[in-house]
């Protein structure tokens, strides 16, 4: 018998021995007791579809209020297909955005429990710089993206052929955005300019009679 049959039967012999002895062996008398773990609290799985939800709804919130405040005026406008499209296309980008920014967020806070935890190394306090970072760039991308959605309502106005309207919400050198009437009631300066044309109009008509 060769060198190499000897060891493959000692082998086996002694495999066939562990077997026998350990046939009695009750592995579950060796295992952990559930009552016996620490209590490690429910496990919360996140859900990622509602923050989506929430965000596209956001988003649509924004563009509606922006679509209203260029077009409000012109119905027959505002309802056609095009714009209509155009706004649900701007509204799933800036939607994309603020799901980044949130999941950047998530992140972060997930990144600084972690240095809570001891984990004090040059390489994790180099991650949370850069994600310090990208919360700015995610930021800067957000209110890059807003106002180019406004020049672009306002400029499809213009070319539209319709007379600019102002922005009650964005003024020069801080000006006031609204007025008071005589009741006590609170309105904004487009509907300020039309009291006072109609006002001036009345007034030529009585110069005339």
């Amino acid at each position: 018998m060769s060198k190499s049959e000897n060891e493959r039967n000692r082998l086996k012999d002694e495999f066939e021995q562990i077997q026998s002895e350990g046939g009695d062996f009750d592995i579950s008398k060796h295992l952990a007791k559930p009552e016996d773990l620490p209590d490690l609290g429910e496990i919360e799985i996140y859900d990622y579809d509602s923050d989506l939800t929430v965000s596209s709804q956001q988003s649509m919130d924004v563009l509606e209020s922006l679509v209203d405040l260029y077009l409000s005026d012109i119905p027959q406008l505002k309802e056609h297909p095009y714009i209509k499209n155009k706004m649900k296309e701007d509204a799933m980008v800036y939607a994309e955005g603020l799901f980044l920014q949130k999941m950047t967020r998530k992140n972060f806070l997930s990144q600084l429990r972690q240095v809570d935890n001891g984990d004090n190394s040059a390489r994790m306090h180099e991650v949370v710089n850069q994600t310090i970072g990208q919360i700015r760039e995610n930021s800067k991308f957000l209110m890059g993206q807003r106002t180019d959605f406004e020049k672009f309502w306002k400029t499809l106005r213009k070319d539209m052929g319709f007379n600019e309207i102002e922005n009650p919400d964005i003024k020069n050198n801080e000006e006031l955005s609204e007025s008071t009437n005589t009741d006590g009631e609170i309105m904004d300066n487009r509907k300020l300019n039309e009291l006072i044309k109609t006002a001036m109009l009345n007034k030529d008509s009585g110069k005339k009679d």
